[in-house]
């Protein structure tokens, strides 16, 4: 398995796994399907250094992609805070293309600067939490019933990582 940065070409097959999410309707309250029009601005953001974009390629296939986004946005005093989040195409679940890219995400966050690290997850995501424990988050706040798809009422978690210096 390639873990690498994102490219230009990549950008449609990220948009498939993204979608595919969307349409399961259990891991992201985005609801709408994406398109390239609506993310083009977002590809670009997560072109640049601080808030890169990672793809797990698999005999030349992307399989899954992580981002470090910016968490709150506007607000300078979160500056060494990043959302990380993960799509992995559902044929590929539970076969450590997450926890490769995790890896490599947390590096990066690392070698960036950050000190904290944020994932949102739904709190009926169990491999979701899984994951992200694997990996040294701990659960830092719980929202009851923040998130209503289709009328169904979800809860969301807010995991965190600290990220030490070595």
């Amino acid at each position: 398995m390639n873990i690498r940065l994102v490219a230009e070409k990549d950008y449609p097959r990220v948009l498939e796994i993204l979608n595919e999410a969307i349409a399961a309707r259990k891991f992201t309250a985005q609801l709408a399907p994406a398109t390239m029009a609506i993310r083009k601005d977002w590809f670009v953001h997560h072109s640049a250094p601080r808030h890169p974009m990672f793809v797990a390629e698999l005999a030349g296939d992307v399989v899954g992609w992580i981002t470090l986004t910016e968490f709150r946005a506007g607000r300078e005093g979160f500056r060494f805070t990043s959302e990380i989040s993960y799509y992995i195409d559902s044929r590929f679940h539970r076969q450590g293309v997450g926890s490769k890219l995790m890896q490599r995400a947390i590096e990066s966050a690392d070698e960036i600067g950050f000190r904290n690290l944020i994932a949102v997850i739904f709190d009926t995501n169990v491999s979701s939490r899984k994951l992200v424990e694997k990996h040294g988050f701990k659960l830092w706040g719980h929202m009851p019933d923040a998130v209503d798809i289709d009328g169904n009422i979800i809860g969301c978690d807010y995991w965190g990582l600290k990220i030490e210096k070595q």
